[in-house]
C-alpha cells in the first residue's frame, strides 16, 4: 500500500499522528538514544525514531511484548504509517528498548517540558506515592537466611532418610531377603536423589555466604536487583516500587523512579526532583503514612515545602493508662525543654540523645524525661505500669512532626483529595493497562519501561484535556530545549546533597 493511500486511512485527528509528530520534534541523539543513523554497509539499522514511535504506539494501546509489536507492523496499518511499512524483528524491538534506558528517561523529561510550557501543571500541589510492580523472578527464586535455614534443615532431613533407607538396602542384601536386582535398582535410585540434594546443599550455602558478605537482607536469583515487598497486610510479592510525583491539576505525572525498598526515605528525594522540573520555589506535598518519618519531613522544610502526610496516630494509647494520663495529656514547654503532667509535676531531661530502632531497621534519636515525684504519687497506677517512674521518648523530629500533624488536622478536605489525584494514574495504568508486571530485569531497565509507560499516561491525559487537534496545533508550535535536560539532572544532583544552586538555561 503507498504512503499516500495510507494517509487517507488514517483520520485527522488520529492520536498516532501525536507520536509522529512529537517524536520528531526530539532531537534523539542529544537524549542518548543510539542507533540513529543507517550505517554505511552491509544491512541498514532501524533508525531510533522509528523504533521509539513503534514502542509509544504500543504502550498506549496495550501491547508492549516484542513479539507482539513485530506482528503490528506486518498487519497494523496505523503501524505501517507511523514507520513507514518497516518490519523490524522482535530482537531489534526488544533490544532498541533495554539499551536505551536513559534516553527514554530523558524523552519522558521532554514531554513534562513541553506539559510545563503549555500551563498544564499546577505548580502548587504534587503527590508522592509508591506503586507495586511485579518482578520477572518468582517467589521461589528469592531467599533471605531464614528461608535459607529452612531449606537447609530440609536437606539434612532428607539425607538422613535416604541414608537409613541405603542402610535398609543392604540389609536386606546381606540377609538376601529380597530380588537382588530390585534392591539394586532401589539403591540407584537413591544415590541419584542424595546427589540431587548435594547440589541443591551447595546452592543454598553459597547463597547464604553471599548473604552474609553482602549488606542486602534477601537474594534474588532471576532479577538480582528485585526484592520482596509488602504488597497490603502480611502480603508480598517479588517486585519494584515505582514511586511518582503526581501534579494536582490534571494527575499528571512530574517525575517518578523505581526503587526496590520500601516508601519511607524518598519523600525528599521525591518532592526535591518535582519541585526542580516545576521551577517551584514553593510546593504543597500530599503523601500517606508510608512517608511520615521524622527526617524527611524536615529535609522538606529545609527545601520550602509545606508537608501534608498521613499520620497513624501520633501519641499511641497504652491499654495499661488511665485517657486522662496518656501521652498527649502532657504539655510540652520548649523554653524549659521539659514536660508536666496532669498532677503538675514536672519531667525533666539530661539533654542526652538516644539511639531508637524501628521494626524496620531505620534508626532516629530521642530524648528521655521522667521525674522522681512519681514515686509518691498518689495516681501512679493510673498513669503506669512501671515500678520505677513514668518515662516520655521526644524525637529529634518531633516539633516537624507535630507541625505536619496539625496541618493534616486542619486540611482534612485537601488530604482527601489525595487519593483521587495519585490513584487516577496508578489505577489507569495497572488497572485499565494491566501493567501490573514489568517484562525487563534490574531496576535501569524497569526505569526505562516505566518511562514509555508514564510518557504515554501522560499523552493520554492531555487528549484528555485539549482534544488532539488542539494538542496537534500546540505540539507544532513547540520549540523543544534539549540542553536543559542536563541543568535539570545538575539539579536533582545538588538537591540529593541538599545543596540550593541557581542555574540558567
Amino acid at each position: 500500500m503507498s504512503m499516500m493511500s495510507l494517509e487517507a486511512e488514517i483520520a485527522a485527528d488520529n492520536a498516532v499522528r501525536l507520536i509522529d509528530l512529537f517524536v520528531d520534534q526530539l532531537d534523539l541523539s542529544k537524549l542518548g538514544f543510539n542507533k540513529t543513523n543507517f550505517k554505511q554497509e552491509g544491512r541498514p539499522s532501524y533508525q531510533a525514531s522509528d523504533l521509539l514511535k513503534l514502542y509509544y504506539y504500543g504502550y498506549l494501546n496495550r501491547v508492549r511484548s516484542s513479539r507482539k509489536l513485530e506482528a503490528e507492523c506486518r498487519r497494523n496499518i496505523e503501524v505501517w504509517w507511523l514507520i513507514r511499512e518497516l518490519k523490524p524483528g522482535y530482537h531489534t524491538i526488544a533490544d532498541f528498548r533495554k539499551d536505551n534506558a536513559n534516553a527514554l528517561k530523558n524523552a519522558f523529561k521532554m514531554f513534562v517540558s513541553f506539559l510545563k510550557g503549555e500551563d498544564m501543571f499546577s505548580k502548587e500541589v504534587i503527590v508522592i506515592d509508591g506503586t507495586k510492580i511485579k518482578a520477572q523472578n518468582s517467589n521461589k527464586n528469592n531467599f533471605n537466611e531464614a528461608r535459607l535455614k529452612k531449606h537447609l534443615a530440609y536437606i539434612e532431613n532428607k539425607t538422613e532418610a535416604y541414608i537409613k533407607e541405603l542402610n535398609d538396602c543392604d540389609a536386606a542384601e546381606d540377609r538376601q531377603a529380597s530380588d537382588p536386582i530390585a534392591i539394586g535398582l532401589k539403591t540407584k535410585e537413591v544415590h541419584q536423589k542424595l546427589d540431587t540434594l548435594k547440589q541443591r546443599k551447595q546452592k543454598y550455602e553459597q547463597l547464604s555466604k553471599d548473604l552474609n558478605e553482602s549488606e542486602v537482607t534477601q537474594i534474588s536469583t532471576t532479577d538480582e536487583e528485585s526484592r520482596s515487598l509488602k504488597i497490603k497486610d502480611n502480603i508480598a510479592e517479588i517486585a519494584y516500587n515505582i514511586q511518582a510525583a503526581t501534579d494536582s491539576k490534571h494527575s499528571m505525572i512530574v517525575e517518578f523512579d523505581t526503587i526496590n525498598e520500601n516508601d519511607q526515605n524518598q519523600l525528599g528525594n521525591m518532592t526535591s526532583k518535582a519541585m526542580h522540573i516545576l521551577e517551584a520555589e514553593q510546593i504543597t506535598v500530599l503523601a500517606d503514612k508510608g512517608y511520615h518519618v521524622g527526617k524527611q519531613l524536615q529535609i522538606c522544610k529545609l527545601q520550602g515545602v509545606t508537608t501534608l502526610v498521613s499520620y497513624i496516630d501520633r501519641n499511641p494509647r497504652s491499654k495499661h493508662i488511665d485517657p486522662a494520663y496518656q501521652t498527649d495529656q502532657f504539655m510540652y514547654d520548649p523554653l524549659s525543654d521539659t514536660y508536666t503532667c496532669p498532677q503538675g509535676a514536672i519531667l525533666t531531661t539530661n539533654g542526652k540523645y538516644y539511639e531508637k530502632r524501628r521494626k524496620n531497621r531505620t534508626t532516629y534519636l530521642i530524648k528521655q524525661y521522667g521525674t522522681r515525684q512519681c514515686k509518691n504519687c498518689p495516681v501512679k497506677h493510673l498513669c503506669t505500669s512501671s515500678k520505677g517512674y513514668r518515662q516520655l521518648e521526644r524525637s529529634q523530629y518531633q516539633e516537624v512532626i507535630d507541625e505536619n500533624n496539625k496541618r493534616v488536622d486542619a486540611n482534612a478536605a485537601l488530604c482527601k483529595k489525595r487519593q483521587q489525584i495519585v490513584e487516577h494514574p496508578f489505577g489507569t495504568i495497572k488497572r485499565g493497562w494491566g501493567y501490573s508486571y514489568t517484562l525487563l530485569r534490574s531496576i535501569k531497565k524497569v526505569n526505562a519501561e516505566m518511562a514509555i509507560i508514564f510518557t504515554m499516561y501522560n499523552l493520554r491525559r492531555t487528549i484528555s484535556v485539549l482534544g488532539v487537534t488542539d494538542l496537534l496545533n500546540r505540539l507544532k508550535k513547540w520549540k523543544p530545549v534539549f540542553y536543559s535536560l542536563k541543568i535539570a539532572s545538575l539539579r536533582a544532583l545538588f538537591a540529593k546533597q541538599n545543596i540550593v544552586v541557581c542555574l540558567r538555561a
